[in-house]
């Protein structure tokens, strides 16, 4: 929509400046009635004309024979739209040996695509699985001593077993009592965790 009423903008100044000229010629034959331009440069701006080449695109023009200024607007955003500028600045006109004037104008450069959005962060590895509470059954790894004692207690075998397991800095997870051959005789079964031994069996006789 902007750039047909740019266009259409600059349509009507140029019909406007063919009638005025057709006006003035009939009026004074001897003046010429062609406009034209003589200069075109994208150079840089003159002393008393600013423009940011950095941000902007400088370009002029020469035109002669005329005094007539009101030409520089429609020339200066014909000028930036060819140059496929977004718009022009402050357009100027000077009078250059009282036969030309010169036009500048200062086109805004369209702005920079923004950059590619960063990739999002990978998400963090996931929390080591937390260790396994200590279990307080005899289990792969404890070491499990057996023995058979002449008695009728129990408590003996725990004694036992608490004896075993301490000489080795273990301590005991599970200890089993069960009669033996007789109702005189114990069989005693000792897991120990801490140490590292073989499983063993040790008879113990009176």
């Amino acid at each position: 929509m902007a750039s047909y009423s740019t266009v259409f903008v600059c349509n009507v100044v140029f019909l406007l400046i063919s009638i005025l000229l057709v006006s003035t010629s009939a009026e004074h034959p001897s003046v010429v009635s062609s406009i034209i331009p003589s200069v075109e440069s994208t150079g840089t701006p003159t002393e008393n004309y600013f423009c940011d080449t950095n941000a902007n695109v400088y370009t002029t023009q020469v035109w002669g024979p005329t005094k007539d200024c009101f030409l520089c607007t429609p020339y200066c955003y014909g000028a930036c739209d060819s140059l496929r500028t977004t718009s022009a600045l402050s357009p100027s006109c000077t009078w250059i040996s009282g036969t030309n004037v010169r036009c500048e104008c200062c086109c805004v450069k369209p702005k920079s695509p923004p950059p590619p959005a960063c990739p999002p962060p990978a998400p963090l590895p996931p929390p080591p699985p937390c260790p396994s509470p200590s279990s307080d059954k005899c289990d792969t790894g404890d070491d499990v001593t057996e023995t058979t004692m002449p008695s009728s207690n129990c408590a003996d075998c725990t004694n036992w077993c608490n004896e075993d397991c301490s000489e080795s800095g273990g301590r005991v997870i599970e200890n089993k009592c069960a009669i033996g051959e007789s109702k005189f005789v114990r069989r005693c079964s000792c897991c120990c965790r801490g140490r590292k031994s073989l499983l063993k069996s040790v008879l113990k006789l009176s």
